[in-house]
């Protein structure tokens, strides 16, 4: 084997981020953040697609992360949303769409009762669904 077979795509962006951070700092950062996420979370995609109206829930998820910017990050999003209970992620995991749809629809519901909601263009979201929106907006 030669050295070109040995080098993988994600090595490949890692390098560049370097030899690219002399200069060009806001890509390197953004490679740097791709290098950094060596095993993409596979709840990610089906996260982001739990509206049935993805148009609509990325326009909310927008609106949304014009309030909290600090939060327009899938990898943040996808923490957050299972920040309240941990044990939620293993549960979605195993889950047929079924049953994944209903342990979202009841943390929302939890959201409301424990008052974690937000306020997005005069309406009012639990934290889980404008953070599931926000995620339809950034995939």
């Amino acid at each position: 084997m030669n050295i070109y077979t040995k080098i993988t795509r994600r090595s490949f962006l890692c390098i560049l981020a370097g030899l690219s951070a002399v200069g060009l700092t806001r890509p390197a950062r953004a490679l740097t953040k791709l290098c950094a996420s060596s095993s993409p979370d596979r709840l990610v995609p089906k996260l982001a697609n739990f509206f049935i109206h993805k148009e609509s829930a990325s326009s909310v998820g927008i609106e949304y992360l014009k309030c909290v910017p600090k939060e327009a990050d899938v990898h943040t999003l996808v923490h957050l949303i299972f920040s309240t209970k941990s044990e939620l992620r293993t549960e979605l995991n195993k889950a047929d769409t079924n049953k994944f749809r209903k342990l979202l629809l009841l943390q929302q519901r939890q959201d409301f009762e424990h008052g974690r909601t937000v306020k997005v263009q005069g309406w009012i979201l639990s934290e889980t669904e404008a953070r599931l929106c926000a995620l339809a907006a950034l995939t």
